[in-house]
């Protein structure tokens, strides 16, 4: 029962950081941004690309061209063949991931506006991000079994996205 007590209160943490963490300015940003994206290309791997996968099937349902990326070297080809009406974004809960932060440089150079998702602080990731938003930075645990709490908090900045561009679009 403790396991079950500590994972509940670790998640309702991990989403109360997170809504503190909120920067609305930022989050306006990136609603405009992928409100009016000709693609959205979400691009994670590990944990994040499972984030990834869902902000993709997300978006589908609203009639949004997304993609999600977990194999970088389709990542990196999906920026050399990307336009300027093209959004990507970078999921890494460290915000270290060093091939994430490449593709966002890369779609930077190309003109591409670029969004990060990582945990609260500086990284590469959010470095090379023209928009910054952050999930909560609870601790996870030495064996991660999965990004639990870190999930929680990732998963509530797309469904925040998700819901926000779909009210743009949708009554």
């Amino acid at each position: 029962l403790s396991v079950v007590d500590k994972m509940i209160n670790n998640s309702i943490l991990a989403i109360r950081e997170t809504a503190e963490l909120i920067n609305t300015s930022e989050l306006e940003k990136a609603i405009k941004l992928l409100s009016e994206a000709e693609n959205i290309h979400f691009v994670g791997v590990g944990a994040s690309g499972i984030i990834a996968e869902d902000a993709q099937q997300k978006f589908l349902r609203i009639n949004k061209n997304a993609y999600a990326f977990t194999d970088l070297h389709m990542a990196v080809t999906l920026v050399a063949n990307a336009s300027k009406d093209d959004i990507v974004v970078g999921i890494s809960y460290s915000g270290e991931t060093e091939e994430v932060a490449r593709v966002l440089k890369l779609a930077k150079e190309k003109g591409i506006q670029t969004i990060s998702l990582t945990r609260y602080g500086s990284s590469q990731v959010g470095r090379a991000a023209d928009i910054r938003l952050y999930s909560s930075a609870t601790r996870e645990p030495t064996f991660r079994s999965g990004a639990t709490s870190s999930r929680i908090g990732q998963l509530q900045i797309i469904d925040i996205l998700f819901l926000c561009v779909a009210s743009t679009t949708y009554d």
